[in-house]
């Protein structure tokens, strides 16, 4: 993504300044990626109404399906800055054509990559200073068969009751940050339950804790994403929070296009925390209506992190209860037969 730093934010910064000071610290339970690297290309813009650079071709030490791209530049205040991203197929050694983007870039393949090149272009009427400073790539593996079920459209669905959406604490509410840049639209297909495990429950500090993790995930060098990842975060006393709009791509799990990302605060795995029964009912009651209000079939399209990734999230006595909040869900949001 493009972390775009202008001057006219100076108001936007100071805001972040002073609620980063009432933040709780916080990491969440993210994927380690299978590939990770961080590029510094020392692209400075100044003076030039045109300028771009084109990277090196970089090879990959692991192959790869799935890759999100992180860009921390800082553009001014009347440029454009383009990124464009080509990989490699590993069995086939083609190349894709450059593939554009404007901010946080993900990338899914059922075919793995296994080599990149990247080119960046400034265009600036006013000849003010753009600088690159850091492009972070970051790379999952998933198992071809596995990515192959994922990527396919799902069957039609038509639940037979829209349910209402339950209260949710919004982005002003808890003192958000503004995304970095600009979103990626995508269509609504399936719900993925994550746990924080840090925060747990003892950690908690409500608002505090979500700007938290927003923190994290934008400012840690290895992620740098374009805002918080999840699409919700639910905390232990039942409260909501909004992440990411459910309609645009998170940073959560991949392959993240299509997918929302649900995060319940605390750690669920055995003899840690325990579920609050306000907390669950809280998650069935946002399943239920993203499920009526997209028309996701719970019984195929509800997941857990762990199916994706080899970490426990969202700890296993929340995904052994799994089976049962479909059950739940399906009797909330019917189905037309």
């Amino acid at each position: 993504m493009f972390v775009i730093k202008r001057l006219n934010y100076v108001s936007s910064i100071v805001l972040f300044l002073v609620l980063a000071a009432f933040s709780a610290p916080a990491f969440a339970d993210i994927d380690q990626p299978d590939y990770q690297k961080t590029h510094y290309p020392g692209f400075t813009v100044s003076g030039k109404a045109y300028d771009k650079i084109q990277t090196e071709e970089f090879t990959m030490d692991c192959a790869v399906n799935n890759i999100i791209i992180s860009v921390d530049a800082q553009v001014a205040e009347k440029a454009m800055f383009k990124g464009y991203i080509r990989f490699q197929y590993t069995h086939s050694g083609k190349w894709t054509s450059y593939l554009a983007f404007d901010g946080e870039y993900h990338f899914s393949s059922v075919n793995t990559v296994s080599a990149y090149q990247m080119m960046f272009v400034v265009t600036d009427p006013e000849k003010g200073d753009t600088r690159l400073n850091a492009v972070t790539v970051n790379g999952n593996y998933i198992p071809e068969e596995a990515m192959e079920y994922y990527m396919q459209k799902p069957l039609p669905f038509q639940p037979q009751k829209v349910v209402a959406r339950p209260a949710i604490v919004s982005r002003a509410a808890w003192g958000a940050r503004p995304p970095k840049n600009a979103y990626t639209q995508h269509q609504v297909q399936r719900l993925i339950v994550h746990h924080s495990w840090i925060p747990n429950q003892s950690q908690y500090k409500g608002a505090a804790s979500i700007r938290g993790i927003q923190s994290y995930h934008m400012d840690d060098p290895q992620t740098s994403w374009t805002d918080i990842g999840y699409h919700f975060l639910i905390g232990p006393e039942g409260t909501i929070y909004e992440g990411r709009p459910e309609t645009v791509v998170g940073a959560h799990c991949s392959p993240n296009t299509n997918s929302v990302g649900i995060c319940l605060i605390g750690d669920y795995d055995p003899n840690k925390d325990p579920i609050p029964p306000v907390m669950e009912q809280s998650l069935l009651n946002l399943l239920s209506w993203l499920a009526s209000k997209y028309n996701v079939d719970p019984r195929v399209n509800l997941y857990g992190h762990c199916d994706f990734s080899t970490k426990s999230c969202p700890g296993k006595n929340v995904y052994d209860r799994l089976p049962q909040y479909k059950e739940e869900i399906l009797k909330a949001i019917g189905e037309n037969k």
